[in-house]
């Protein structure tokens, strides 16, 4: 049943049975949900149920589904308690899926109660619980629930070790996910394409980009997803031309139908080559591959140009993207005008989108006192908008702005953020230096020297 087209005639079908049975009954809700009318699937099954319908793990497995893809806690906590009054739950097939509904509602106490509970535990639920452990970073909990699955007696499969290999980067284990590697191979799954790609995804967050560019290598058959990994640890590790050079190999040598990431990745590699021509390729492959409306392609390509420095090209992309900005979309073109000097234009951005009900975060003040302080509008009236936000931003953005003010010997901002940077980082001798230095371009040498001899703010605190 593919289609709506199709599920409406299925269920003309349905509605002239005289008795359905169960199988029918079963048949008809998962064509509902297959096809994502996920409320009219569970409206149905109540329908079933006045009429007496009695389910059976089919029935369960298929309004597990619908109500994750629901979204609804509360639906999800009463297919739950429907299933227990049914006796359902005791089938481990069923418990996974339960497991796996909480995982994906985020509700840890509650996973862990089913695991707990579950007496037939297979594979799947082992994997299934360490899997959520993992997206909650909670290592050291997977590894040790890794120990508890080999003393039970179940054998490990690929997952878990892509699992156990995450639970250790996580903890910045370099050495242990190599043993991890080690073991798996062992274990028959060191060849496994899936555990591969994921292999040189992590080694290359560590910095190895040696690691990850052998397991690339040593693979036989690579899929589009190996070689994402591999264009995305170049860049990573500070290699746009490799990264860009790959690309241009899995785009002209291998018949793969490249999708929305690898677009992604390759606008990210020309922009940081700042290859102008390249980008705008890229923006033409993009209507090609039918993305001009993908949010995801669209910030990257505001990214790109910014960095190419062609802010109408970035402001154009911007502007159409209308009713699918994002917070990504803003601090995408607020970096721009940062990296630009583009401040007014910033400061107009910014105020357009409190306007416009978006919550800023820690890279849209960052964004926006950049811009302020890389186009001098330090020596503005923004000197007091820059303070207020410095109030809600972290360290980076405070030391971006610390930065401004050096170039544009803006000394009362500079010493408002280096007094809030000095409350997180007191032990952070740069700042002193910084601001010895802003101190000297006004020619206030003494001040400048004081804070050099031993770099304690102390010593000027008590000069006020």
């Amino acid at each position: 049943m593919q289609g709506v087209g199709n599920i409406v005639d299925s269920y003309t079908l349905f509605e002239g049975l005289i008795d359905p049975s169960l199988v029918s009954c079963n048949a008809i809700v998962a064509g509902f949900v297959y096809n994502e009318l996920f409320e009219e699937a569970i409206s149905l099954f109540n329908r079933f149920r006045k009429f007496g319908l009695i389910p059976d793990v089919a029935t369960a497995l298929t309004l597990i589904q619908g109500s994750v893809a629901f979204g609804w806690k509360s639906l999800c906590e009463s297919i739950h308690g429907l299933l227990v009054k049914f006796d359902l739950i005791s089938d481990t097939s069923v418990g996974n899926a339960v497991l796996d509904m909480y995982s994906n509602l985020m509700d840890l106490k509650a996973a862990n109660k089913i695991f707990d509970r579950m007496e037939g535990k297979d594979i799947i639920s082992w994997t299934t619980m360490m899997g959520f452990l993992v997206r909650l970073d909670n290592a050291s909990d997977a590894i040790e629930l890794f120990g508890k699955m080999g003393d039970g007696g179940v054998s490990s499969d690929v997952v878990v070790f892509m699992n156990l290999c995450s639970a250790c980067a996580i903890l910045g284990d370099l050495e242990k996910v190599k043993q991890t590697h080690a073991q798996a191979i062992i274990s028959g799954f060191g060849s496994e394409l899936v555990f591969i790609n994921s292999l040189i995804s992590m080694c290359s967050k560590f910095g190895d980009l040696l690691s990850s560019r052998t397991g690339f290598h040593q693979t036989t058959w690579k899929s589009l997803v190996s070689y994402t990994a591999m264009i995305s640890a170049y860049l990573q590790n500070g290699c746009p031309g490799e990264a860009f050079n790959l690309w241009t190999k899995v785009r002209l040598e291998e018949n793969f139908c490249l999708d929305s990431i690898m677009l992604i990745i390759g606008l990210t590699g020309s922009g940081e080559l700042a290859a102008l021509e390249l980008c705008l390729q890229l923006h033409c492959y993009a209507f090609q591959l039918g993305f001009p409306r993908y949010r995801s392609v669209q910030n990257s390509l505001i990214s790109t140009y910014s960095k190419c420095g062609i802010m109408e090209l970035a402001q154009k992309v911007f502007e159409e993207l209308s009713d699918l900005l994002d917070i990504v979309s803003w601090n995408a073109i607020l970096y721009g005008c940062g990296i630009n000097g583009c401040g007014e234009t910033a400061l107009a951005l910014y105020h357009e989108m409190r306007n416009g009900g978006e919550a800023p975060d820690s890279a849209t003040y960052l964004g926006i006192l950049n811009a302020c302080s890389r186009s001098g509008l330090v020596d503005s009236d923004a000197s007091e908008s820059a303070s207020k936000l410095l109030d809600a931003t972290g360290p980076n953005a405070r030391r971006a702005l610390l930065s401004g003010c050096l170039l544009h010997s803006n000394v009362d901002l500079a010493e408002y953020a280096a007094t809030r940077l000095f409350e997180q980082e007191p032990e952070q001798c740069g700042l002193t230096v910084l601001l010895s230095n802003i101190y000297a371009s006004v020619g206030r040498f003494q001040d400048a020297e004081a804070l050099r001899p031993e770099g304690e703010w102390s010593d000027k605190e008590s000069r006020d």
